[in-house]
């Protein structure tokens, strides 16, 4: 994008630094954490849930947090995104899951979404996409102007709440269906 390395953060944050500033772990469970990675090379955050206690739900936020510290930021508004990235995600996903892709690099789909969005945007890469994801952050404000821009859908647009109506619909769907 502009400068090759202008959005690399100078120091990486590691995901034992947030859970402990969250004040779920102590530098001593972190320190025990570490070396039964060595050991085992099993992730940091699978061995915090089962040493520590610590839930898949504070893992997950934790990681949201660090990865969106971590991770590259862009501006959706002034890097276009490319056509043949917009055609992998349709705009119900896009806008349900409040992610723009951007590029494609070799096999992966570059996404720009907000640390809010993170693990949405995560779950359906995953789930759905037929290919690798990467995201890049970008401010909520940006995204939902691109989103607007990028993929018009009846009723959505940066300015409304229609969106969250939608998405609060679909929870209490999913409920009524779980119940």
């Amino acid at each position: 994008m502009e400068h090759k390395n202008a959005w690399k953060n100078s120091r990486t944050l590691l995901l034992g630094e947030v859970l402990v500033e969250q004040g779920l772990l102590s530098e001593l469970d972190v320190r025990s954490i570490l070396e039964q990675q060595r050991k085992t090379g099993r992730p940091f955050g699978e061995i915090a849930e089962k040493l520590c206690n610590i839930s898949t739900e504070a893992i997950e936020e934790a990681w949201s947090f660090q990865y969106a510290c971590n991770a590259p930021t862009i501006d959706p508004l002034s890097f276009l995104p490319r056509r043949e990235a917009k055609a992998l995600v349709s705009s119900r996903q896009a806008w349900q899951f409040r992610c723009l892709p951007m590029n494609i690099e070799g096999n992966t789909l570059v996404l720009a979404t907000t640390q809010k969005h993170l693990q949405r945007a995560l779950k359906f890469a995953t789930r759905v996409l037929d290919r690798p994801a990467y995201f890049m952050m970008t401010t909520e404000a940006r995204l939902a102007t691109a989103l607007s821009e990028h993929y018009p859908l009846g009723g959505m647009s940066a300015t409304n709440d229609t969106m969250k109506r939608m998405m609060h619909k679909m929870r209490t769907d999913r409920l009524r269906e779980a119940g």
